[in-house]
């Protein structure tokens, strides 16, 4: 992956229908969509001092960017580029349903400079598709992601691990399907039950539909033994790319690289402090309108806990973090930490070759047993 500059995200909170396992800040329907999209605006335009260099990515993440009206994602678009200025080859990144992509609709993104699609697809499975509240189906999702490969080319898809009735045949159905549609990014998620009210009720009163821990982690092998043999290798805990495929955006979150988020719960990192837009649609357009900015929290790490996070974040990637940087982590920890940061080395998660650390494979699949003592 090669280096750039800093990043926009814009939050659009926007969508048809809220699906059952959805913890982001999101509304059904399109009410205020005008007002909304006139506060973002204001919001860039008053922070346009906050970066000296252009972007070189954009990323329209939700709620569901496809489902407003694209003309709302050119003003921003627009004014991000007035604002801070744009290079040349940025990447612009917009999710996407796969109801929402009919060639209209993808000729529209196209045309407003829309170079990426990540398409929520989750399974192709209509079994899967129903406890998750969906509202495409299998031979929808595989016609809108052959349409978007052919107009675009740069396209990722999202799966999830753990869906309740999945198996393991299921899910490898899936990955197969979207692989063979020609994509070059694959995310795969574990589902999150305990965020979603309805799959834990169901889980109580059907517990053999949903998968324990050793098959998670099975079906993640399976995920990665069949994206590596179809060219996209891992480089992200949850991410499988073809060469020069990597999202570029996401990537400034794992090497700490300057990102401005915009609209209601848009998170912003300058490289030193993390700040926090309002979550509330009312308070998010109050604040802009009387300060310009959303932020209601605002947070500098020290030094040793910022160098972690930095190794943390680092750890996620397949490259793995510089042997320096993470010694220099790891003698930030007190002494209890350290030995146990050792032991996990000992055991197995961690290794190091070519003046990197790296997680092993094993590591992966128990990063929390590393990333906890980094926190």
């Amino acid at each position: 992956m090669r280096d750039g500059g800093p990043g926009a995200y814009v939050h659009v909170p926007f969508c048809a229908h809220r699906c059952t396992y959805c913890s982001f800040t999101a509304l059904e329907g399109l009410n205020g969509e005008a007002a909304y999209f006139d506060a973002v605006v204001e919001e860039i335009r008053s922070r346009r001092s906050e970066i000296v260099t252009p972007l070189d990515t954009i990323y329209f993440g939700g709620g569901t960017p496809s489902y407003v009206e694209p003309g709302r994602l050119k003003a921003v678009r627009d004014v991000l580029e007035e604002s801070f200025g744009l290079v040349a080859d940025a990447e612009v990144t917009a999710e996407g349903n796969p109801d929402d992509l009919d060639d209209e609709r993808l000729g529209a993104l196209q045309a407003l400079g829309v170079n990426r699609l990540s398409i929520g697809v989750q399974s192709l499975a209509d079994a899967e598709l129903t406890p998750l509240e969906r509202r495409h189906d299998a031979d929808a999702a595989r016609r809108a992601v052959s349409r978007a490969v052919l107009r675009f080319g740069n396209v990722s898809a999202d799966l999830m691990i753990g869906i309740p009735g999945q198996t393991r045949e299921s899910l490898r159905s899936s990955v197969d399907g979207l692989l063979g549609s020609g994509i070059g990014h694959l995310s795969v998620y574990l589902l999150e039950i305990e965020k979603a009210p309805k799959l834990v009720a169901l889980r109580r009163e059907q517990p053999d539909l949903f998968a324990d821990d050793d098959e998670m982690a099975t079906r993640w092998e399976d995920v990665d033994a069949l994206a590596s043999a179809s060219g996209l290798p891992r480089y992200e805990v949850s991410n499988w790319a073809r060469p020069g495929f990597e999202s570029r955006h996401n990537s400034k979150y794992w090497d700490g690289s300057p990102v401005l988020g915009f609209g209601v719960a848009a998170h912003s990192f300058d490289g030193r402090t993390r700040r926090a837009n309002s979550g509330a649609m009312l308070e998010y357009a109050r604040l802009v309108r009387e300060k310009g900015s959303a932020f209601v929290s605002e947070a500098a790490l020290p030094p040793g806990a910022a160098q972690r996070e930095r190794v943390l974040l680092g750890l996620r990637l397949s490259a793995g973090v510089a042997e320096g940087a993470y010694e220099a982590a790891r003698a930030s920890l007190g002494r209890i930490d350290r030995e146990r940061l050792d032991d996990r080395e000992a055991a197995g998660l961690l290794m190091r070759s070519g003046g990197r650390v790296r997680l092993t494979r094993e590591g992966t699949l128990l990063s929390n047993e590393v990333f906890s003592l980094l926190l």
